[in-house]
């Protein structure tokens, strides 16, 4: 996308709902999940990486033959959640937040030793998490996953009157936290932070001064809400 604001505003970016097979740029059907898993991580997705879009961007600069398998399914007890700090190109992203009886919809991208580690290198400030005692319901088979590996926010999550904010955009069944869409969360932190800008204005400033970038994160961190459920850190960004 050539507009940095229509992009920053777009996230989670758009989803297929449906699982399928992620190929050299291009998402494909899914045909069998009885794929072969052997090296693979189920590495679940809490907002952008569910989006075919955003894996293509990330994924992009990888050379050979990149494929990923792709299971659409819902992750139980938990939700998808705003983080206490804006990425790089303006937005607002996510993090899992424990959420009991809700099952917020995820994907499962089963990543090899190499698309593991890209996919770390665009995960700034997180924690790579392994989630022992889990259960995530695939779409299709019934399959049911028992553990799996997440991006857990090192910052925490973005704080409303207390609680944490679920990305609307996001679909889940017994949702009990408060929800706002992108745009609503980013125009929430812009009367916040910087009531007197304009949006559009708030998101350029973001994207184009690492100093402002610096200072609104430090702003967002002193409320933030961190997430506590039963998880190992392999590795932190």
């Amino acid at each position: 996308m050539n507009d940095p604001v229509a992009h920053a505003k777009s996230y989670p970016f758009p989803v297929l709902g449906r699982s399928y097979v992620y190929r050299n740029g291009q998402p494909e059907e899914m045909l069998d999940d009885r794929f072969d898993r052997f090296g693979r991580w189920p590495v679940l997705a809490a907002g952008s990486n569910q989006s075919h879009e955003q894996l293509a961007r990330k994924y992009s600069m990888l050379s050979g033959h990149v494929e990923i398998p792709i299971q659409k399914g819902e992750l139980r007890d938990f939700d998808s959640v705003y983080a206490a700090h804006l990425a790089s190109y303006g937005s607002v992203p996510s993090t899992f937040f424990p959420s009991v009886g809700t099952r917020v919809t995820t994907y499962v991208l089963w990543l090899d030793d190499i698309q593991l580690n890209r996919m770390h290198e665009t995960e700034r400030n997180y924690t790579f998490d392994h989630l022992h005692d889990v259960i995530v319901e695939t779409d299709g088979g019934g399959e049911v996953l028992s553990e799996a590996y997440a991006y857990t926010s090192k910052v925490g999550c973005v704080n409303l009157a207390g609680l944490p904010v679920a990305l609307g955009e996001i679909q889940a069944h017994g949702r009990v936290l408060p929800s706002m869409s992108q745009g609503m969360i980013l125009e929430h932190i812009r009367e916040r932070l910087a009531p007197a800008e304009a949006l559009d204005a708030f998101i350029i400033a973001h994207i184009e001064n690492n100093d402002v970038r610096k200072a609104r994160a430090a702003a967002l961190s002193e409320d933030a809400i961190f997430p506590d459920f039963v998880r190992t850190v392999v590795a932190e960004f």
